[in-house]
């Protein structure tokens, strides 16, 4: 299971969201020392509690290599803390790990626009997917050919050297946010000199290549123009999932899944883990679904946000009651959270014991004395009490590979594994132990839409689907099924810049790489089909829909 809340998982493709600083932090020169010693807290962090850094990056050496070449770098005379981030991100990056990431050295303030077009992804190509004028309509559903004159396979390789990925699409998710902030915007291009405009080259519909200049104003008004859609979505105003029948006779079911952080039992099991940023969390989620200040007691918190288990059950009783042919899994907008709201609605779907017996994969856990800072609830004692000999508190956690490879051990683990949980979450344990609504209707069709987007436990959820039968619809995930994952914060002593750490290696295909590294949908969204659905934002969904009345 991935535990790493919404904002974490954000937090690991969306290290490029810069903002502005206060005048004195911003102009703070570091010294040289000073740096040094980040630095080498950085890459001891890395080394202790990272699975495993070495291996995307050549090896222990070549990762040694790097560190000593950064160090040699740093000039005499100093750093600003933006600088120095700036300076740690090739280093960061060479790990290859979407989920290890730098944070900007200020998170407040506001952050200054990049280009005044919004990329979206589609095969693997960029195309215009939403503009702020009028007058730049039509650009949309155009293909970026270069910008400032540097072809888009070099903006690739370019922004390889600033964020860690976990496959191809990775990179375009990285390069897709980074085109929109103009700090990264300026890094990718060190041959724009002109910051008040920008030239680039888009391929259209037709096929004809026309350059655009376009002004980069520091500032953008107003909402985003996109094309307009045929579907009309469920809300998510209030909260990250909900429901809605697609036509008057109901056979058709769309459940939406923005995020999976925002819901009781994601709080009701972090609590019971003793993370000290849970109270804190559940509160924004409480303020924002009841539009009202938060009571004090976590436990009237928790149980004022909206239950995964209540909703979910009651999509399975009216997908019952209608007699629904089809229910869509809208996941394109998922970038992750707790993987349990997935384990919740495939117990109503599916069922406990087809749930318990699914080749999820396995994951290897290392520990560290951040894990231990931040995992307060876990302790070694706990841990060796399942374990054939005692674990240090610098080991990996070998225990579900075991498993894994023990046919006869596998079932009972995941039993284990899956009481431990319940006892953590009671909303979600109270449905369990009634039985009632256990497996309590499988439409005929489960078909899931995703999105370079779908990442972390988004793409756990969409994994875990695809292995019980669902069909997929879309464009590949930027999330690699066998990665890196879970992540730890961490901030670096002096310069007070943080980030987070994957703690675990995780394997969801672990007898197959290539699937592991590339999750290929089974009917994908092509540029072809998108053009034919003149650019619809939702034209995935209408392929889903075309797909269910086959």
């Amino acid at each position: 299971m991935r535990k790493t809340s919404r904002l974490s998982a954000l937090f690991g493709i969306l290290f490029v969201a810069f903002t502005s600083q206060s005048g004195a932090q911003e102009q703070r020169i570091y010294s040289r020392d000073l740096l040094i010693e980040d630095l080498r807290q950085l890459a001891q962090i890395f080394e202790t509690a990272h699975p495993d850094p070495y291996t995307h990056g050549g090896g222990k050496i070549p990762f040694h290599r790097k560190l000593q070449a950064a160090i040699r770098s740093i000039p005499n005379e100093g750093m600003t803390a933006r600088e120095f981030h700036k300076h740690l991100l090739p280093f960061v990056a060479a790990l290859g790990d979407g989920h290890t990431s730098l944070l900007p050295p200020d998170m407040a303030g506001p952050r200054e626009p990049g280009l005044p077009v919004g990329f979206d992804i589609v095969e693997k190509c960029l195309y215009v997917a939403s503009v702020s004028e009028k007058n730049l309509e039509q650009a949309l559903g155009a293909r970026l050919v270069s910008l400032e004159g540097v072809p888009f396979a070099e903006l690739m390789n370019r922004q390889r050297l600033l964020q860690g990925s976990d496959n191809e699409y990775g990179n375009l998710v990285a390069l897709c946010r980074g085109l929109r902030m103009r700090a990264i915007l300026e890094m990718l291009l060190p041959e724009w000199k002109d910051s008040t405009s920008i030239h680039l080259v888009l391929r259209l519909k037709s096929g004809d290549e026309r350059e655009f200049a376009l002004a980069t104003p520091r500032k953008i008004a107003g909402a985003s123009l996109t094309p307009s859609s045929k579907i009309k979505l469920p809300p998510v105003e209030r909260t990250d999932f909900g429901y809605q029948f697609m036509n008057e006779k109901k056979t058709t079911v769309l459940l939406r899944i923005d995020g999976m952080f925002g819901f009781r039992e994601n709080f009701q099991y972090f609590n019971a883990a003793g993370v000290n940023w849970a109270k804190a969390r559940a509160v924004t989620v409480y303020k924002r679904f009841n539009q009202k200040a938060a009571p004090n007691s976590i436990n009237d918190i928790i149980a004022g946000i909206p239950s995964a288990t209540e909703v979910f059950r009651s999509l399975v009783i009216d997908m019952r009651n209608a007699g629904s042919k089809t229910l869509l899994i809208d996941l394109r907008k998922n970038s992750g959270g707790n993987s349990l709201m997935g384990n919740i609605l495939t117990y109503f779907l599916y069922g406990k014991k087809r749930l318990q017996s699914l080749d999820k994969g396995y994951s290897i856990k290392k520990y560290s004395d951040l894990y231990f800072s931040q995992y307060t609830a876990d302790n070694l004692e706990k841990i060796n009490a399942d374990q054939p000999f005692s674990l240090m508190k610098e080991d990996y956690d070998f225990s579900g590979e075991v498993s894994y490879h023990n046919k006869d051990d596998r079932t009972a683990n995941q039993d284990r594994i899956f009481e431990g949980y319940l006892k953590m979450i009671p909303t979600f344990m109270e449905e369990v132990k009634s039985g009632k609504y256990d497996g309590y209707y499988l439409p005929e069709k489960v078909i899931v839409i995703c999105s370079a987007w779908t990442y972390s436990s988004g793409y756990d959820l969409m994994a875990t689907l695809y292995k019980l039968g669902a069909t997929l619809v879309g464009v590949p995930s930027s999330q690699a099924g066998n990665c890196f994952g879970d992540v730890l914060m961490f901030k670096l002593k002096n310069t007070g810049i943080s980030g987070q750490v994957s703690f675990k290696l995780m394997l969801a295909f672990p007898d197959d790489p290539e699937r592991g590294r590339l999750l290929q949908p089974d009917f994908p969204l092509t540029y072809s089909k998108l053009a034919s659905c003149d650019f619809d934002p939702n034209a995935d969904i209408l392929l889903a829909i075309d797909l269910a009345k086959r």
